[in-house]
């Protein structure tokens, strides 16, 4: 099996082989055209048309991300393997067999998954939706005025067909993790990095598009006047909004959101802003606005795969040098900072209080996703900390951190 994607890439037909055609039309072929689609082909090379053409459409709509579509590929891939591996669909052409396929097929394949393959029920059930969804939106519906490719009855007419995953325990870093994986890094800009994300919670995806000038109208929020009654002073919170350019919007579609970051990480974000290093790369961009807030030892922007990589880097060496029991990934940091979140007293008066700050900072669309934090009870979770420990404020658990763990970013510097 292999898949191409592309999303509006240019592709120069002037020196297309087409051109020479005696009957085809030259003028559809002259300049530069963009070209969005999904193409999944199989063992053999040969494109399956049906998959294909429910993923392109998805894709060219935007009915589905980039990183979706890829994902419901390779689940739609992997299933037309299984599908011609059975004697009963070696007669189909490409990936016909998913106009004859009965229910049974599927939950065949299913169990053929958990029991021989030793798949999760999670990412069967990943599976399960990329299936259901390929069944309702094209094969069974049709699109675009066209009759729906299928005329068999629908085998998800009932809903999911794999059994219900069970919810496991969030694994969050702990602010001693968080300090033992800061100390496991020479680098300022890292141990900023590191620190920047637990505190704010923004996803690795997330993190390329904070900008400088982002960091700067958070700080300037300290310089804001509360005004009433010929009263004028400056708020002077420990917490700062942090506009955040989220992911996990509709479609590849920016999900705005606004986050609370401590003042104490920002300022050490500003420190890391005015080294000679970071103000030698920076000068390659343009306007605040369009400078990220973090660069790399070669000055280029992090990508989300580079946030991961730092981060199993950095983790190894922790692990190794036995500051921590286990690596610890980008997502862990984010469920740091819901539960660092839920547990400082400052963020509500009561646990629904926190929870919400949780939904809002994080950026979930509904409750009910913030509420996998509560699978251990907050006043339970008290009960795991260092005595002394459960009346500190987040804010105030990150100024410590960095009077702990900063270093000093020296003219000579190069990372």
């Amino acid at each position: 099996m292999k898949v191409l994607a592309v999303r509006a890439k240019e592709l120069d037909l002037n020196e297309s082989p087409i051109r020479e055609e005696r009957d085809f039309d030259v003028a559809q072929l002259d300049g530069v055209k963009k070209l969005t689609g999904v193409a999944v082909f199989d063992d053999e090379e040969r494109l399956l048309p049906l998959a294909s053409g429910y993923l392109s459409h998805g894709l060219q709509n935007s009915l589905m991300s980039y990183e979706s579509s890829l994902t419901y590929a390779k689940n739609i891939g992997y299933f037309h393997e299984y599908l011609a591996s059975r004697r009963e669909f070696a007669g189909c052409d490409r990936d016909s067999a998913f106009l004859d396929l009965r229910t049974h097929a599927l939950e065949e394949y299913f169990s053929h998954l958990r029991e021989e393959a030793g798949l999760s029920k999670k990412t069967i059930r990943n599976r399960d939706s990329s299936f259901m969804a390929f069944f309702n939106k094209y094969l069974c519906r049709g699109v675009d005025d066209t009759p729906a490719p299928r005329s068999a009855a629908n085998p998800y007419s009932g809903g999911l067909l794999s059994p219900r995953p069970t919810k496991n325990l969030v694994q969050a870093c702990t602010l001693l993790d968080l300090k033992e994986l800061v100390l496991s890094t020479k680098s300022e800009r890292e141990r900023c990095l590191l620190q920047f994300i637990y505190d704010t919670g923004v996803r690795r995806s997330e993190l390329p598009r904070v900008t400088l000038a982002a960091i700067d109208e958070a700080l300037d929020f300290n310089n804001t006047l509360f005004i009433s009654r010929g009263v004028s002073e400056a708020i002077n919170s420990d917490y700062c909004p942090l506009f955040i350019c989220g992911s996990k919007g509709s479609a590849d579609q920016i999900k705005p959101r606004t986050t609370l970051v401590s003042r104490a990480t920002l300022l050490r974000v500003k420190k890391y802003h005015s080294s000679p290093l970071y103000k030698m790369y920076r000068r390659q961009f343009g306007k605040a606005d369009e400078t990220p807030a973090f660069l790399n030892a070669e000055g280029t922007p992090y990508t989300p795969n580079a946030v991961t990589k730092l981060l199993t880097r950095v983790s190894r060496r922790a692990v190794s040098d036995m500051r921590l029991a286990k690596k610890i990934s980008p997502h862990k940091l984010r469920h740091g900072n819901a539960y660092a979140l839920l547990r400082s007293p400052d963020m509500g008066v009561d646990h629904l209080d926190r929870l919400v700050a949780v939904q809002k900072t994080l950026g979930h669309s509904k409750l009910t996703t913030s509420e996998i934090y509560t699978q251990i009870p907050y006043d339970l979770y008290q009960k795991f900390l260092r005595p002394g420990t459960e009346i500190k404020t987040k804010a105030g658990e990150m100024e410590e951190l960095v009077k702990q763990t900063r270093l000093r970013i020296d003219l000579g510097d190069t990372k």
